[in-house]
C-alpha cells in the first residue's frame, strides 16, 4: 500500500474528501500525512477526523520532514499555488499526484519545463471524468470504429453556481473570483473538457475559436464558448458556464460519427445513448455486454446500483497505483495505462485555455 500526503485537501474544500475516500476505496494507498490548510484548526481538524497520524502547519515543513517516508504527495491547494509546490516537489524528486489543472498559465508551464524530467520524475495530473464506465467505454467504441469517421463532438460543462451556490460548503472561495490571462472557469472547468475531448479522440485542436461572457455580479468570466477544429476535419465545441440556472454539474458529452452518435451525461452516468445511421437507437449500461466491463473495478456493485464521481475517482487512483508499480519497478516514468496523463497532456491543456484567451481578445480564429 502506498503511503500518501496532501498538500490542501481540507475538510473545508471542495476537492479533499473525494480524493481522500478515492485513494484509499481500494487499499492501493494510504494518506498518512497532509499539511491541509493554512488555518490551523481546520488543519488539525482535517487530521483528527481522517485519522492521519502526522500533519504540519506549512507544507515546506511537510515536504522536507516526509522526504522519503511517502511514496506520493498529493497536491490539492487551490490552482493559483500549484507552481510553487510543484517545483519544489520535482526539486526533491518526490512523486506528484496533481489536481487539474496542473498549473494557471504558459509561464508557469515553461519554468517547470525547464527542471521536469519526464524518465526521471513521477508526474501524473487527476482527470477523474475519464474514469467513469462508460466514458472509457465510448473511448473503446470510438477507436474500434463502432462510430465511423468522428465528424463533430460537442462539450458541454453548464453549472449555476454563481447564480446559485451550493449551500453545503462556502462559495465561490476568493482564489476562484480573480482572473489572469486564462479565466480562473477555463482553468476550473475547461481543463476537464480539454481532457475528455483527448481521451475520447485521440487528438488534440488545432485551431480555437473562443468568446467570454461575464454575466454574474463577481466580475470575472462565467460563460465560455470555443469552437474547435483539428487536422483530422473534425469540429468540436466546449461550452462552460458558472450562470446557467438548473445545471448543478452539467457536464454533457456528445460525440457524432458517420455510423453512429453517442451521448453522455453525467448527472446520469450509467447510461451510454447510441443512435445509429439505420434510425434505431439503443442505450447500454454496466448490465450490458459491454466490453469494458470485464474489470472488476467497474462493477464494485451489482448493476443497478450506480456507479458514481468517487467510484469513478478510485478507478483513476488505481490506474495511478499501478503506474507508480512501473516507476518504482523501472526507476522512470512510463505511463503504460491509457488513463493516466502527466505534464505533456496538461501542458497541452494549458496551451489550448491560453489560445482561447487570445481568440477572445483578438476575436479571430488562433492556431495551437
Amino acid at each position: 500500500m502506498y503511503k500518501l500526503a496532501f498538500i490542501g485537501g481540507s475538510i473545508n474544500s471542495i476537492a479533499g474528501y473525494p480524493h481522500f475516500i478515492a485513494s484509499q476505496m481500494d487499499k492501493r494507498f494510504e494518506v498518512v500525512s497532509g499539511a491541509f490548510s493554512t488555518d490551523k484548526k481546520i488543519n488539525e481538524e482535517t487530521a483528527l477526523r481522517w485519522n492521519v497520524p502526522s500533519f504540519y502547519d506549512d507544507w515546506k515543513e511537510l515536504i522536507v520532514e516526509e522526504k522519503g517516508k511517502v511514496d506520493a504527495i498529493v497536491i490539492l491547494a487551490p490552482t493559483p499555488l500549484h507552481h510553487e509546490v510543484i517545483v519544489e516537489l520535482l526539486k526533491l524528486d518526490i512523486p506528484i499526484i496533481c489536481e487539474k489543472p496542473l498549473v494557471s498559465s504558459i509561464r508557469e508551464i515553461a519554468e517547470i519545463e525547464k527542471i521536469y524530467n519526464a524518465k526521471k520524475h513521477f508526474l501524473v495530473v487527476t482527470n477523474n471524468y475519464s474514469g467513469y464506465p462508460m466514458v472509457r467505454e465510448l473511448q473503446h467504441k470510438i477507436a474500434n470504429d463502432e462510430l465511423g469517421e468522428i465528424l463533430h463532438i460537442r462539450l458541454k460543462m453548464p453549472q449555476e453556481s454563481f447564480l446559485r451556490p451550493p449551500k453545503s460548503i462556502k462559495y465561490p472561495q476568493k482564489w476562484r473570483l480573480k482572473d489572469d490571462f486564462i479565466p480562473m472557469i477555463s482553468l476550473d472547468l475547461g481543463a476537464h473538457l480539454h481532457h475528455l475531448g483527448y481521451f475520447l479522440l485521440q487528438e488534440e485542436p488545432s485551431s480555437v475559436m473562443a468568446t467570454y461572457d461575464s454575466f454574474s455580479k463577481y466580475g470575472v468570466i462565467d460563460d465560455v464558448n470555443m469552437m474547435l477544429e483539428y487536422k483530422s476535419g473534425i469540429k468540436g465545441n466546449m461550452w462552460l458556464s458558472k450562470t446557467a440556472l438548473g445545471n448543478r454539474n452539467g457536464l454533457h458529452i456528445e460525440v457524432y460519427g458517420t455510423k453512429a452518435s453517442a451521448l453522455w451525461h453525467q448527472e446520469n452516468p450509467e447510461k451510454l445513448e447510441f443512435s445509429y445511421a439505420t434510425g434505431h437507437k439503443s442505450i447500454i449500461d454496466r448490465g450490458s455486454d459491454i466490453e469494458m466491463i470485464d474489470n472488476p473495478l467497474y462493477s464494485r456493485m451489482t448493476p443497478g446500483h450506480p456507479a458514481g464521481f468517487i467510484e469513478s475517482f478510485a478507478n483513476l487512483y488505481n490506474d495511478i497505483a499501478n503506474e507508480l508499480d512501473n516507476f518504482y519497478a523501472k526507476s522512470t516514468l512510463t505511463l503504460d495505462s491509457k488513463y493516466v496523463y502527466s505534464f505533456a497532456h496538461a501542458k497541452n491543456g494549458i496551451d489550448l485555455l491560453h489560445s482561447a484567451s487570445l481568440s477572445n481578445e483578438d476575436k479571430a480564429w488562433v492556431n495551437l
